[in-house]
C-alpha cells in the first residue's frame, strides 16, 4: 500500500502545487522581458523625436530669431524641413511652428498657415484640441509634453489617431522662437507592440509621467475600472517588476517597466488562465500516466508476492551471479553476501575517488554561475562555495577577462599556473580564476578592500605570464564595485567583457580598463538601418555599382574609433548576412558558398579582417550580378516622350514600369531620362499633371476627386499636395481666383 500510495501523495502534495507556481513564475519572466523589451525598441525610435529641436536649432539657414515675412524665407526654411524626411517608418509628420510669422513648415515640404489648422481637410485638425487652445500652449510651450492618441483629420479629410510630441525650440526656452509638434500614428506603435511577439497574447499600455495613458493596444473592458487604475498606480510607486494582480476578479500577470530615457511607463497584461492552459493539460495527462503506472505496478507486485517464496535465496543467486569470484571455490550464502558488500565498498570509494576529481568543475560552476548574476545574495553564494574555499567578504569587487592566443593544450598549463596565483594574491584582496565558456580566455573575480589597485595587479601578471610562457594574454578590467550584494560582480564582469572585446576588435593596447573605453555619442543605428536597406535593395534590384558604394559608406563608418564593439559586430552580421543572402540567389548549389558562409562567421574577427571579408564577398556578388544582367539599352527622347503621352496619366505608372519597359536598372533609366529629358522624372510628371489639372479647373466644373483620377493621382489628398507644392495655392483656391 505504500509502494501504491508514493507517487499518488508525491504528485499531489508536490508535483501538482510546484509545477502550478513554476509555470507562473515563467510566464512572469516572460512577460517582464516582452515588456522591456518593447520599452527599448520604442526609446531608440523615440530618441530621435527629442533630438530633432536640438538639431533644427543648429541648422544655420533657418534663422527663426529673424522676423520673416516675405516669401523667400518661407521657401528656404520649407527646403531646409525636407532634409529631415528621413524617419518615415516611425514619424508621421514633423511640422515647424514659427511663432513671429504663424506658419507651419512640414518635413514634406508643404507650408500651412496658423488658420489651415482651424479648417478641416486643410491642415491638421485635432477633434479635441480646439484651435485656439492650442496655438495659445504652443505659444507658451517651454518644456517637451506629448498627448495621448487621439483623433486628427489630416489634409485630404480622412481622421488618423495621432500621438503628438510637442516640443519647445531650444529645449527649456522661456521665449523661444519656435516650437516643433511630430506625430506618431497610434496604429504604428500598436504594430511595435505586437511584434515583440508573435506568440504574446497580452495588452500593452504606454502611460506618461503623470500616468495619463498614451496609448494602449486594446480598449477592453477591464481598462476603465477602478481595480485597474488601481493597479497601475501602484506600479508607478513601486517602479518595474511582475506580479499577479485582480482586475474584476480575474487574475492578470502584470508587467511594468520605467524608461529611463523620457520617464514613460510600459505596462503589459496577460490573464492568468491562458498561462496555465497548457499546465492544465500536463497534468491531466500525468494523472492518466499515473494510472496506467499503478495498474502495472500492482500487477508486478501482486505477482512478486505470489513468486518470491525464497528470498535470502534469490539475493545470493543475484550477488554470485554479479560479483563472480576469481577463483572457483564455492561459498555459502553468508560469505557471498559478505563478498557483495565488500565489492559494494570499493565500488563506493572508486566512485568518491572521481567525484574528487570533479570538485575542480564545480568550483568554476559556481564561480560562472557568480558572474552571471545567478546568486542574489552572499548567504546562498556561500552556501554553495564554502565547500570549495569560496569566500567573498571585502568590501569591493571586480572581474577581469584574460584572452589568450595559444593552443588548447597550452591553456590546461595557463590553468594551472592561476590556479597557483590564488595563493600569491596582495595583501588586501582575495580572489579565483576560472575557465570561461569561451575558449582560450580565463575570469577573474576578486574581492578587495576600496584603496586596492586591480590594474596595476593585472599589469604585473601580465608581465609574470610573459616571462612564463612566453605570451602576453589580452586583458580587460571591469570597474570595481560594491560589494553589498552579488550584483556588484555581475555588473563588473560585464564591463571586462565589453573592455576585453574593444581591445580584441580595436587591437591598440594589451590592458583596458572599462572606465578607459571612450564611445562616441552620436547616434547612428537609424542610419546604419537605412544603409542596410539601401544595400539590400541594391542586391535585389542588380545594381552591382550601388552595391559597391553603399558597402564603402558602412565600412567608412564602421571603421571610424569609438564604435562600441557590439555595434561593430552588429554592423558586420547584419552585412554579410544580406551579402551572403544575394550569393545564395545565384548559386544555391556552390559549396564554395557554404565554405564562405562558415569562414564568415567565425568568432573574434579584427575589424581589419571583417572589412577584408565584406569586401571580398561583396566583389563576388558583384561580378556575379554582371554577368546574369542583359545587355543595357537606351530610349531616344521620342520613344520615352510617346509612352509618357500614352501611359502619363496612369495611376499606377512609375519610374520602375517606365524602366523594365525599357529593359533598364531603375537607377540606369532615372540617369538616362534625365540626361535625355532634362528634368527629374516625378519633377516631369508631376508638372505634366498639374498643367492639364489646370486646364480642367478653368474649363470645367468637375469635382477634384474626378479631376484627380483625370490626370494620375490614387486620391484626392495627395492631387491637393502636389497642386499646392508647384502653384503655390489648393486646387479649390485656384478655381476660386479664376472666377
Amino acid at each position: 500500500m505504500l509502494v501504491l500510495l508514493l507517487p499518488v501523495v508525491s504528485i499531489l502534495v508536490y508535483y501538482y502545487p510546484n509545477s502550478t507556481r513554476a509555470a507562473k513564475e515563467k510566464e512572469m519572466e516572460w512577460n517582464a522581458h516582452v515588456t522591456e523589451q518593447f520599452m527599448t525598441s520604442l526609446d531608440i525610435f523615440t530618441r530621435y523625436v527629442y533630438d530633432l529641436p536640438s538639431e533644427l536649432m543648429r541648422n544655420g539657414d533657418m534663422r527663426m530669431y529673424m522676423a520673416m515675412d516675405d516669401d523667400y524665407r518661407r521657401i528656404v526654411i520649407a527646403n531646409e524641413m525636407r532634409k529631415y524626411n528621413a524617419t518615415d517608418a516611425f514619424i508621421y509628420n514633423t511640422l515647424l511652428y514659427v511663432k513671429n510669422i504663424g506658419y507651419l513648415f512640414a518635413k514634406t515640404g508643404s507650408v500651412y498657415s496658423v488658420d489651415d489648422f482651424a479648417n478641416r481637410g486643410v491642415g491638421y485638425y485635432y477633434e479635441g484640441w480646439p484651435h485656439d487652445q492650442m496655438f495659445s500652449e504652443l505659444d507658451k510651450l517651454t518644456l517637451p509634453e506629448v498627448r495621448a492618441a487621439e483623433n486628427v483629420v489630416v489634409p485630404g479629410n480622412n481622421t488618423i489617431r495621432m500621438v503628438t510630441f510637442m516640443l519647445p525650440m531650444p529645449l527649456g526656452g522661456e521665449h523661444s522662437p519656435a516650437s516643433v509638434l511630430i506625430m506618431v500614428k497610434e496604429e504604428t506603435i500598436i504594430r511595435m507592440m505586437n511584434a515583440v511577439s508573435d506568440s504574446y497574447s497580452g495588452d500593452f499600455f504606454i502611460f506618461d509621467q503623470q500616468g495619463n495613458r498614451l496609448v494602449a493596444s486594446s480598449d477592453a473592458a477591464y481598462t476603465r475600472t477602478d481595480d485597474f487604475k488601481r493597479v497601475m498606480e501602484e506600479l508607478g510607486r513601486n517602479g518595474a517588476g511582475s506580479g499577479i494582480h485582480t482586475i474584476e476578479g480575474k487574475s492578470y500577470i502584470v508587467s511594468h517597466n520605467l524608461s529611463e530615457k523620457n520617464g514613460w511607463q510600459y505596462a503589459s497584461l496577460l490573464p492568468v488562465t491562458e498561462t496555465l492552459q497548457d499546465i492544465r493539460t500536463l497534468q491531466w495527462n500525468t494523472i492518466l500516466m499515473l494510472l496506467f503506472i499503478l495498474t502495472v505496478e500492482g500487477i508486478v507486485i501482486y505477482i512478486s508476492i505470489r513468486k518470491n517464496y525464497h528470498p535470502i535465496k534469490r539475493l545470493v543467486d543475484f550477488a554470485t551471479e554479479v560479483f563472480k569470484h576469481e577463483e572457483p571455490k564455492q561459498l555459502n550464502e553468508i560469505d557471498t553476501i559478505r563478498y557483495a558488500l565488500n565489492e559494494l565498498s570499493f565500488a563506493n570509494t572508486r566512485l568518491d575517488e572521481r567525484v574528487r576529481k570533479t570538485i575542480p568543475i564545480v568550483r568554476d560552476n559556481i564561480l560562472f554561475e557568480l558572474v552571471s548574476g545567478h546568486y542574489t545574495s552572499w548567504e546562498s553564494f556561500h552556501a554553495h562555495g564554502a565547500e570549495y574555499g569560496l569566500l567573498m567578504n571585502r568590501a569591493a569587487v571586480t572581474a577581469a577577462v584574460l584572452a589568450f592566443e595559444t593552443e588548447q593544450g597550452t591553456m590546461e598549463n595557463i590553468n594551472a599556473l592561476l590556479r597557483e596565483e590564488e595563493a600569491r594574491l596582495p595583501e588586501g584582496s582575495a580572489g579565483y580564476f576560472f575557465a570561461s565558456i569561451y575558449e582560450q580566455e580565463i575570469i577573474f573575480v576578486g574581492s578587495h578592500d576600496e584603496n586596492f589597485s586591480i590594474r596595476s595587479y593585472m599589469l604585473e601578471l601580465q608581465r609574470t605570464l610573459y616571462e612564463q610562457i612566453g605570451r602576453k594574454p589580452v586583458i580587460g578590467i571591469g570597474s570595481a564595485e560594491s560589494a553589498q550584494t552579488p550584483e556588484g560582480v555581475h555588473l563588473s564582469y560585464l564591463q571586462a567583457v565589453r573592455a576585453v572585446e574593444y581591445v580584441r576588435i580595436r587591437g591598440r593596447q594589451e590592458l583596458l580598463a572599462f572606465s578607459e573605453i571612450e564611445i562616441s555619442q552620436n547616434g547612428t543605428v537609424s542610419y546604419f538601418a537605412e544603409l542596410l536597406q539601401s544595400l539590400e535593395m541594391a542586391i535585389l534590384k542588380n545594381e552591382p555599382d550601388v552595391a559597391k558604394a553603399v558597402l564603402e559608406k558602412i565600412i567608412e563608418y564602421l571603421a571610424s574609433s569609438g564604435m562600441p564593439p557590439y555595434m561593430v559586430r552588429t554592423v558586420y552580421s547584419n552585412t554579410i548576412s544580406i551579402i551572403l543572402g544575394g550569393l545564395q540567389r545565384f548559386r544555391q548549389d556552390d559549396r564554395n558558398l557554404l565554405r564562405l558562409t562558415d569562414a564568415a562567421f567565425q568568432h573574434r574577427y579584427s575589424i581589419e579582417q571583417m572589412i577584408g571579408i565584406m569586401r571580398e564577398s561583396c566583389d563576388k556578388l558583384c561580378d556575379i550580378i554582371r554577368e546574369t544582367l542583359p545587355p543595357v539599352r537606351s530610349a531616344s527622347q521620342e520613344e520615352i516622350l510617346a509612352v509618357i503621352e500614352e501611359k502619363g496619366f496612369d495611376a499606377n505608372f512609375s519610374l520602375q514600369m517606365f524602366a523594365d519597359h525599357f529593359s533598364m536598372s531603375l537607377s540606369g533609366f532615372s540617369y538616362h531620362f534625365k540626361k535625355t529629358i532634362g528634368h527629374n522624372f516625378k519633377e516631369y510628371i508631376d508638372r505634366m499633371r498639374i498643367q492639364k489639372s489646370i486646364q480642367l479647373l478653368r474649363s470645367t466644373g468637375e469635382t477634384l476627386d474626378s479631376i484627380a483620377q483625370q490626370t494620375g493621382y490614387s486620391n484626392t489628398s495627395s492631387f491637393i499636395r502636389s497642386f499646392k507644392k508647384i502653384v503655390g495655392t489648393t486646387p479649390g483656391q485656384y478655381r476660386e481666383s479664376q472666377k
